[in-house]
């Protein structure tokens, strides 16, 4: 993509820092013994800016200057000679703020740069709603900030920073996007405070041994191409860092995040029903949170729906059985939508699958009637308050087959942050009546001032909607063994299917933060 440095935009909102220049000799690697005074670096900063590796992470305290070392590095590459950095933050905020420190540094060590702020942002599909932010040097270099997300990393070949890694939504698709641009002998730099045990941040930094919540040794240490320095508040202390540990505990009062923001561990996923690891290996690039696009599936389809208990959002789940694996080809999210129109939009897909198992309990029976209605012998109605055959408690029964499946390798699911904090979300609880699955219960405001706070579940919509689907093929064992000895299969008809789902998929892919709450009422699912 070719960028134009003089749109009408950028002409008018540009601005020049100082007219003296900055240059570094032949061959030249950024070193921080080339900053004039003015440009104060504490150890830890000027290994990280001095490290000549190709590839370069950090696992840091927060609040230490570790983006200020990493802009001061891009600064002095541009100068030196055309080059591109993209650096891609969390946020649009963190990446204007990124620009911004680099002009001021800039205009202290003596360089010459125009700002164009708030550029409209293009690819090769075309213009976006996205802005970023761009630093263009009298050399044709350029540093380019821009929010992260997949279509962003895709923008720039050149050299790239992901800004607090560990916190980008998308980090895997992110980061492959990025090594692409980056495969021509490009520079990448990977710099975050941990965010627990997820993501593809954590995963690099247990590569390098950096998970420990210890310094590795030697620190930095090295690893074919990579180069992994870890710093936590500590040594950022003892290095020059004014920042009191005391002060910064007795903020948090919290252990766990303090440890997490300023220690560098990576907080684990305790109490959860299905574990990290466990849907980590159920991950797969071969399944799809939107269907393939004309993909015709060769087993059947079965699906769950959970309806939100508070909020209005409501998710379907869908699984194709291959053999006696479940691959999840689809996983629709509709937010804000009345009843009606949900099953204006579920109804086709329900009739899709071989069967449907649909949350019925409180609110979520109106949708049921409905489907039910317009889907009859497919959809089949659970509620959660109900119990088994076997007298085992609903709930139970749908979290303790989930886990098997997980356990058992029969399941495989798309690799996504929001679909792994929901599956994570769910945790066993002893009641004075027995054993609760449910995600935790947390406090939120009430909209009448003064009134007592409301305790309602956490998010988990996917967790149920998955396990639904689960208990679909579980009900429907003629279907499944019939495609397992390759015998013809009658199944509902699925002309236009794939169109169908694509059209839902791209206007109702959504990644929701909701809570629920449990009702009542009577179990129609038959037993």
């Amino acid at each position: 993509m070719k960028q134009q440095p003089n749109s009408g935009k950028a002409s008018r909102s540009r601005s020049t820092t100082s007219t003296a220049s900055v240059s570094g000799p032949s061959g030249f690697h950024p070193s921080s013994g080339s900053l004039p005074p003015v440009i104060q670096l504490r150890p830890y900063q000027q290994r990280w800016i001095d490290d000549g590796a190709r590839f370069k992470l950090a696992v840091k305290s927060a609040r230490i200057g570790f983006s200020f070392g990493t802009g001061i590095e891009s600064l002095l590459d541009c100068i030196e000679r055309p080059t591109t950095w993209t650096v891609l933050s969390a946020s649009k905020a963190q990446s204007v703020e990124f620009v911004d420190l680099a002009q001021k540094n800039l205009k202290a060590i003596g360089g010459v740069a125009e700002l164009y702020p708030e550029e409209p942002f293009a690819d090769i599909e075309g213009l976006t709603s996205i802005t970023q932010t761009r630093l263009q040097f009298p050399n044709g270099s350029r540093l380019i900030a821009l929010p992260a997300n997949p279509r962003t990393a895709r923008g720039y070949p050149g050299n790239a920073i992901l800004d607090e890694f560990a916190h980008h939504q998308d980090s895997h698709a992110i980061f492959a996007a990025v090594a692409r641009q980056v495969a021509l002998g490009h520079k990448l730099r990977v710099l975050s405070t941990p965010n627990g045990e997820t993501g593809k941040f954590f995963e690099l930094a247990k590569d390098l041994g950096l998970t420990l919540g210890v310094a590795p040794s030697p620190n930095p240490v090295l690893k074919q191409a990579w180069s992994g320095h870890w710093v936590d508040i500590h040594l950022a202390i003892q290095e020059g860092c004014p920042i009191s540990v005391e002060e910064m505990r007795d903020l948090f009062k919290d252990e766990e995040m303090f440890g997490q923001e300023f220690l560098c561990v990576f907080v684990q996923a305790r109490g959860a029903w299905l574990p990290l690891e466990l849907i980590a290996n159920a991950e797969h690039d071969g399944a799809t949170i939107d269907w393939p696009a004309g993909y015709e599936p060769v087993g059947p389809l079965f699906a769950g729906i959970d309806v939100a208990r508070d909020h209005d959002a409501t998710v379907m789940w869908i699984d194709e059985l291959v053999g006696d694996v479940a691959w999840t080809r689809a996983i629709i999210v509709l937010h804000g939508t009345p009843f009606p129109e949900q099953h204006d939009i579920l109804a086709p897909l329900v009739r899709m699958t071989t069967r449907t198992c649909i949350d019925s309990t409180g609110m979520g029976v109106a949708l049921y009637d409905y489907l039910n209605k317009s889907c009859p012998g497919t959809a089949m109605g659970i509620n959660f308050a109900g119990t088994n055959d076997q007298g085992v408690k609903l709930k139970t029964d749908l979290a303790v087959r989930i886990k098997k499946n997980f356990e058992s390798a029969k399941s495989r699911i798309p690799r996504h942050p929001a679909i792994r904090q929901e599956l994570m979300a769910i945790k066993r609880e002893a009641t004075a009546t027995g054993v609760r699955f449910d995600a935790p219960r947390i406090e939120i405001e009430s909209p009448v001032a003064g009134a007592k706070k409301q305790k309602v579940y956490g998010h988990a919509d996917r967790f149920w909607a998955k396990a639904l689907a689960d208990l679909a093929a579980a009900s429907a064992p003629a279907a499944v063994a019939a495609v397992e000895q390759g015998e013809g299969v009658v199944r509902p008809e699925r002309r236009g299917m794939m169109s169908e789902i694509t059209r839902i998929g791209q206007t109702t892919h959504d990644v929701l933060v909701d809570q629920g709450v449990v009702h009542e009422r009577r179990s129609v699912w038959p037993r």
